[in-house]
């Protein structure tokens, strides 16, 4: 084997590693938060020695933020793009409330981090969710005051952040907490049919808090 088609498997197997120890980071930190998680747990669960998982995360911050990033980085990029894109800025919005419902519903384990990730604030100070995107927030923000200048939008309230902050917490609510708190063997939140309704919902709450009109055929609905 060539020194180049080494180096290449050598990297490929670390980066198999690191991937692997990121998704069972995840599966702790979303399930016991950051306190409570223990390093010697995830590396037994793979199968490594305490130094090894050390070889690629220096210490538990280190594999905490790398996983925070991993695990949302690629919401964000999609969010970004969404907001970013030559639509309407009504159907920019619906289209990226349609992808928050769809991603945080295809991986619960995002939902649960942040909630771990607020229960832990205290103890986290300076993170961001959106740490590898922080000007989403700011995107959302500028669309919100274009489309209310332009009259695309007509919100109820002048800050953007109670339409916001309804879809974001309803959908992590709803995917993370509503059996615990309202328990029923007959509902089942991830049901598609139940995803569909919680969709439609979110869509309909962000349209009415930001004044668009509900057409019923945006962002797949």
């Amino acid at each position: 084997m060539s020194k180049i088609s080494a180096s290449k498997t050598s990297s490929s197997k670390a980066e198999r590693s690191k991937a692997a120890i990121l998704a069972a980071a995840e599966n702790h930190f979303s399930r016991l938060g950051f306190a409570a998680t223990r390093l010697e747990d995830i590396a037994d669960e793979l199968g490594l020695t305490r130094p090894a998982l050390f070889y690629y995360f220096r210490d538990k911050q280190t594999l905490y933020d790398a996983t925070i990033a991993a695990s949302f980085e690629p919401l964000a990029n999609k969010l970004g793009e969404l907001l970013e894109s030559n639509l309407s800025i009504s159907e920019r919005i619906e289209l990226a409330v349609g992808a928050w419902v769809d991603s945080v519903v295809a991986r619960p384990n995002l939902a649960r981090l942040i909630m771990r990730f607020v229960a832990e604030g205290i103890e986290q100070p300076t993170r961001l969710i959106f740490a590898q995107n922080d000007q989403l927030p700011m995107k959302f923000f500028g669309l919100f005051q274009e489309g209310r200048a332009s009259g695309e939008l007509q919100p109820l309230h002048d800050d953007p952040f109670h339409a916001a902050s309804a879809v974001i917490g309803t959908t992590v609510f709803y995917v993370a907490a509503v059996t615990a708190l309202v328990p029923s063997s007959h509902f089942e939140p991830l049901d598609p049919e139940q995803v569909a309704i919680h969709r439609r919902e979110a869509l309909h709450s962000a349209r009415r808090l930001l004044g668009i009109k509900d057409r019923g055929t945006a962002a797949g609905q």
